[in-house]
């Protein structure tokens, strides 16, 4: 069987430890097929164009091209796939992003094995090392299992990922970003809630499609997170998506709330019967969410504590607050290119 062609896109400015951490994993997949790594330099003033050189010399599939640093009035991110795309010289692409390697030397092979004749859009896995914060990487973990049962029960709305796979002439088809240029950010969601139909989409859940993503700094998570409130504002479907999220997380707090409450106020009422029975239904609430948190963590072969969970769920209210906040209190034209 004839493996398809690949062609990895991977935007960068001022990337240069990154790539040269990170790119090797990329160039020395074990895959039969073909396949190259176009790195599209957006005008770096850092050390990325002697990394580049220096692995060029050592990697015959890796490419480089540039975008020069007078584009304005569009997202230079999206421009810098796009011009990474005319590049391509195959009919699957992958986008990914410089601080993200394989978690596997198969991964190329694992993301191909679910290139379909019907399928045109492939979502893989992307976790935070271990470097990041609990509550980041529960965050990423939640967003991706959202996602995840999105594209598998109806249609995809957004991707948290950096490990994309698209035919190349669906993305032409489709004028690429042509609809969302003046967004700075959100471009895998944007092609994601686009492009996906019911049908025509694949989630590669295997462990050697996973994608490993380096640790953000905190404002440059803070930074993500305002660039999605702001991007998901411009996607269809949603309401269907984040309806049930606020539910949950609006549930979770006011069964909190609700016994907290009532060991307070039977206390100070010396109805210590009803106290006794709020405060062993919140123990026994916390341990029945440890015991799942225990569960999942094991069932996707992560180490976060068990015990920490409960309360890393219920500070996502107050953490989601802060964000909107800022976003609110933001200039909504840092995130437009101008």
């Amino acid at each position: 069987m004839q493996m398809p062609g690949f062609s990895i896109i991977i935007p960068v400015h001022n990337n240069a430890m990154e790539i040269e951490r990170n790119l090797p994993g990329l160039l020395e997949q074990e895959y039969s097929g073909k396949y190259e790594v176009i790195v599209v330099d957006e005008s770096s003033n850092d050390e990325t164009e002697d990394v580049l050189k220096r692995l060029k010399s050592q990697y015959a599939n890796l490419y480089t091209t540039f975008i020069p640093d007078t584009s304005h009035y569009l997202s230079r991110r999206k421009l810098s796939i796009t011009i990474g795309v005319k590049a391509a010289r195959y009919p699957w692409l992958v986008i990914m992003s410089a601080d993200c390697h394989p978690s596997s030397n198969n991964w190329l092979a694992t993301m191909a094995s679910h290139c379909d004749n019907n399928i045109e859009l492939i979502l893989g896995e992307t976790r935070y090392d271990d470097n990041a914060t609990d509550y980041e990487r529960l965050d990423n973990i939640k967003s991706w299992f959202r996602q995840l049962k999105k594209a598998q029960n109806s249609t995809a709305y957004a991707y948290c990922g950096r490990n994309l796979a698209v035919r190349r002439d669906i993305f032409m088809k489709h004028n690429g970003f042509l609809k969302n240029l003046k967004f700075l950010r959100g471009e895998y969601d944007f092609l994601v809630n686009e492009y996906a139909t019911p049908y025509n989409i694949s989630v590669a859940t295997e462990s050697d499609a996973l994608v490993i993503r380096e640790a953000p700094t905190k404002k440059g998570w803070i930074n993500e997170k305002l660039f999605f409130i702001m991007t998901s504002r411009h996607l269809e479907r949603n309401m269907a998506y984040h309806l049930p999220v606020i539910i949950d997380t609006v549930l979770l707090h006011a069964t909190f709330v609700a016994l907290v409450a009532a060991i307070g106020v039977s206390a100070v009422f010396g109805l210590y019967i009803i106290t006794a029975a709020a405060g062993v239904s919140l123990i026994f609430n916390y341990l029945i969410k440890m015991w799942i948190a225990s569960k999942a963590m094991k069932a996707i072969d992560e180490d976060i504590s068990a015990w920490k969970i409960p309360f890393l769920e219920l500070s996502e209210i107050w953490r989601n607050m802060f964000l909107n906040i800022k976003f609110l209190r933001s200039n909504k034209e840092d995130f437009i290119r101008r």
